[in-house]
């Protein structure tokens, strides 16, 4: 059967997975800057009076594309793990509705 504590505690395991979510804010907020950087970069370079196509295709090797590869791995760095807590604690949560339910039917020798 499943106890009061150990109800509680895995509510509070739940409760401190979910604080992830901050951090997966902070981390789309600073790729969501990072993005309007880059459309300013693109911007300039619609205004800037290339002299010759090899004067633009160095701008965007360098410039461009080096940007938007730094924003995708910085996407990919600040989001991995909080979505792997934020999986997990969806799983806690399945797990501990399957005992509370259980309990609430009366089902609990089933499970143990």
């Amino acid at each position: 059967m499943i106890t009061f504590p150990e109800a509680l505690n895995a509510l509070e395991m739940v409760s401190e997975s979910l604080k992830t979510a901050a951090e997966l804010e902070t981390a789309l907020a600073d790729a969501k800057e990072d993005l309007a950087g880059l459309l300013s970069m693109m911007e300039f370079a619609h205004s800037k009076k290339f002299t010759d196509p090899d004067e633009a295709l160095k701008y965007i090797d360098d410039v461009l594309v080096s940007q938007l590869n730094g924003i995708r791995h910085s996407l990919d760095s600040g989001t991995q793990e909080p979505i792997r807590r934020l999986r997990l604690s969806l799983d806690q949560v399945d797990r501990l509705v399957l005992r509370l339910r259980m309990l609430a039917e009366g089902n609990m020798g089933n499970l143990f």
